[in-house]
């Protein structure tokens, strides 16, 4: 899998030159709410916006990784405390509370389940 995103960087990274390297005398302006820049370059503009774009996806992964170290560290919690409470419940002598007498019950009563 990582074999496959690294060829589409790589086409990706090299489309992007294709594109500066044919509009390198293209000038346009960016106006943004009532913002106007001064004439940039259009491969200038593509890359700020690619940058930014890869900024903010950037810091939605970091967020995304901390929130399932989160989750992870929660479930490890969760996994000790059931270890635990189930290595106790098995150091925990068996006692049987109804002693059963074979003798007496020998002759006194006929079991229905048994026939």
């Amino acid at each position: 899998m990582w074999i496959i995103k690294w060829i589409l960087l790589v086409a990706v990274i090299l489309l992007v030159i294709f594109f500066a390297g044919e509009n390198t005398e293209q000038e346009v302006v960016v106006k943004f709410w009532g913002w106007q820049s001064p004439p940039l370059l259009l491969w200038q503009v593509m890359f700020i916006s690619f940058a930014c774009g890869m900024i903010v996806s950037l810091g939605l992964s970091i967020v995304k990784i901390f929130q399932l170290k989160n989750e992870i560290r929660k479930s490890r919690k969760s996994k000790e405390k059931l270890a635990g409470e189930l290595d106790h419940l098995r150091s925990v002598s068996i006692q049987d509370d109804v002693d059963i007498d074979l003798s007496s019950s020998a002759g006194a009563k006929e079991d229905p389940l048994i026939t």
